[in-house]
C-alpha cells in the first residue's frame, strides 16, 4: 500500500513539474496579428492618394462630416487640458475586403453613423491627429460593430502616428503586450480619408472598455452596491468626469488623478465612486504600510502580481516613460484582484518630444505604485525571472528584429503614400523632437533609429537587470520595513 502511495505521489509530482515546465517554455498567449494574416499576398504598388484612383491592401476608413470641423483641437493660446470634449455626427464607411485591393468605389463592409472628436494630449497639436468615435444607430443609441476582425463594440480609437515616423510603435507594442499579458487593445493598420481627402496610415485601436473580447469582467447591473471597475491615472481635465478620492491622491503621491472609466457615467453614482475609491485605497494603504510585504496584510492580497510584473517589464523594455504616470490603466473584477493594462507607446524608444530619454537606466521603479513594490525583494526577483523568460522567447533579439522587419515589409507602399501626404514633417524645421542628433530625415532613418535603440536598451537590461535588487536592499529601505 505504501509503495502504491509513493508511486501515485511521484506521478503527481511529475505531472505538476511537466505543467510548470510547459508554462515556462510557452508563456505566449494567442493573438491574431494583421501583418501575418490579412492580405499578405495582395500586390499593392499604387502610389496614388487621390480618392478616385486609390487602392490599398489595407482596410480603408472613409469619414464624411458634411462640411463640419471635427472638434477637439485647441484654439490659439489654449492649453489642451482645457478642451471640453464635444462630438459631431458624421458618416463612416469601412472597406475591408479579403484577398483583393480595397478601393473607395467598392461596396463598403461597414456603413454607419458615428459621433466623432479629436483625441489625445499633445498629439492634438499635430497636423495629423487621432480620433475617438462611436458607432450609433439612427436614433442616436450605441451600435456595436465588429471592425476589421476585432470583437464588436461601439467605441473605437483611430490613432494617427505623426510624431512616430516608423508608424509602428503602437501597433507593435499592443500586439507584443497582448501576447504577454491577459489583455491588450487589439489593433489594425488602415488608411483614412476625411471628406475625400487622404489622411495617411492610421491604426484602428480597441478602446479600453468592458466587453466580450475586451476586458472581460462581471458587468455592473446598476443594482448592487459594488462593481467591477476600470480606472485611469492621467492629467486632470476640465471635462465632467468622476475622479477617485483615493489614498495616493490625497497623500499627494501621484501626479494626476484617477478617473473612473467603468462603470460609465449613466450608472456611476457618487456612492459607487466612493466604494471604488475605498477599494482602490485598500491596495494603496497596504502598499504604503510597514506590512507592505507581509503575507497577511501585504499588497499581494489586492493585486495580480504577475500583471504588475509584466506591465513593468514591457514599459521598461520599450522605455515608455509616461507609463505609471499618465495613461495608466487598472482594472478589477468585482470578485478578483487588481490588474494593469498597457496604453499609448507613441513616445517609447526615445521618441519623447520634449527631451531625450537616456539609453541606460531604469525608470519604472520611481513611479508612484512601483516605488513601493520595488522595495519588496520578492517582487524584484519575479521581474528578473520573468524578464529572463521573455528574453528567451517573445522579447528575444531575434524575435524583436524579425517582428519589426515583418511589419515594415507588410506596410509596403502604404508608407510611401503616408509620406506623400506628410513627408514635409521630415524637413529639419518641421521636426518636433528636441536635440539635433534625433533629427530624422527619412522613414528608413526612423526605422533604423527605432530598432537600434530598442536592441541597445535590451542588451543594457540584460547586463543590469539584477541591479533592481538594490532597490529592495535593507540598507535602502530601513524606514519602510517592519
Amino acid at each position: 500500500m505504501n509503495s502504491r502511495k509513493i508511486y501515485v505521489g511521484l506521478v503527481l509530482l511529475f505531472l505538476l513539474a511537466a505543467l510548470m515546465f510547459s508554462r515556462h517554455i510557452d508563456p505566449e498567449k494567442k493573438r491574431s496579428q494583421q501583418h501575418l494574416t490579412y492580405n499578405t499576398d495582395v500586390e499593392d504598388t499604387s502610389l496614388s492618394i487621390e480618392a478616385d484612383s486609390f487602392s490599398t491592401h489595407l482596410p480603408i476608413v472613409s469619414i464624411e462630416t458634411g462640411g463640419q470641423v471635427i472638434p477637439g483641437r485647441p484654439e490659439e493660446g489654449q492649453h489642451v487640458r482645457s478642451i471640453v470634449n464635444t462630438y459631431i455626427q458624421a458618416d463612416m464607411k469601412i472597406y475591408d475586403a479579403a484577398g483583393v485591393l480595397n478601393t473607395l468605389s467598392a461596396e463598403p463592409d461597414i456603413d454607419s453613423q458615428i459621433n466623432i472628436r479629436v483625441r489625445g494630449n499633445s498629439s492634438r497639436l499635430f497636423d495629423k491627429v487621432g480620433y475617438l468615435f462611436q458607432f450609433t444607430k439612427d436614433d442616436g443609441s450605441d451600435r456595436d460593430i465588429a471592425v476589421m476582425g476585432m470583437e464588436k463594440d461601439n467605441t473605437w480609437v483611430l490613432h494617427g502616428p505623426f510624431l512616430d515616423k516608423t508608424l509602428i510603435r503602437n501597433y507593435m507594442w499592443y500586439n507584443l503586450s497582448g501576447r504577454i499579458m491577459d489583455w491588450a487593445p487589439d489593433v489594425r493598420f488602415c488608411e483614412v480619408f476625411l471628406n475625400q481627402e487622404y489622411q495617411g496610415v492610421y491604426v484602428m485601436t480597441e478602446q479600453i472598455s468592458v466587453g466580450e473580447g475586451r476586458i472581460e469582467v462581471t458587468k455592473y447591473d446598476g443594482k448592487a452596491g459594488v462593481s467591477s471597475y476600470i480606472v485611469c491615472a492621467d492629467r486632470e481635465s476640465v471635462n465632467d468626469v468622476q475622479y477617485l478620492q483615493n489614498f495616493t491622491s490625497y497623500a499627494r503621491r501621484i501626479y494626476g488623478r484617477l478617473e473612473v472609466k467603468y462603470p460609465g457615467a449613466s450608472k456611476l453614482t457618487p456612492e459607487l465612486t466612493e466604494t471604488i475609491s475605498r477599494d482602490f485605497s485598500k491596495f494603496e494603504k497596504a502598499l504604503y504600510s510597514y506590512d507592505y510585504d507581509s503575507a497577511r496584510y501585504g499588497y499581494q492580497n489586492y493585486i495580480d502580481v504577475d500583471s504588475f510584473v509584466d506591465y513593468f517589464i514591457i514599459n521598461e523594455v520599450a522605455q515608455n516613460t509616461d507609463a505609471g504616470l499618465y495613461s495608466t490603466y487598472f482594472y478589477k473584477d468585482v470578485t478578483g484582484k487588481l490588474k494593469m493594462c498597457v496604453w499609448d507607446f507613441n513616445n517609447c524608444c526615445d521618441n519623447y518630444m520634449e527631451e531625450q530619454t537616456p539609453m541606460a537606466g531604469f525608470f519604472m521603479q520611481s513611479r508612484p505604485w512601483y516605488f513601493m513594490l520595488c522595495k519588496d525583494e520578492n517582487f524584484n526577483k519575479r521581474i528578473i525571472s520573468r524578464y529572463r523568460e521573455l528574453r528567451r522567447g517573445i522579447l528575444s533579439e531575434e524575435a524583436i528584429t524579425a517582428n519589426i522587419r515583418e511589419i515594415r515589409d507588410y506596410l509596403g507602399t502604404a508608407v510611401d503614400r503616408n509620406f506623400e501626404k506628410w513627408g514635409y514633417s521630415f524637413l529639419p524645421e518641421n521636426d518636433l523632437l528636441s536635440d539635433d542628433y534625433r533629427k530624422i530625415g527619412s522613414y528608413e532613418e526612423a526605422m533604423e533609429q527605432y530598432e537600434t535603440r530598442l536592441i541597445r536598451h535590451m542588451r543594457w537590461m540584460d547586463e543590469h537587470i539584477e541591479d533592481l535588487l538594490s532597490y529592495s536592499h535593507e540598507s535602502k529601505n530601513k524606514k519602510f520595513n517592519h
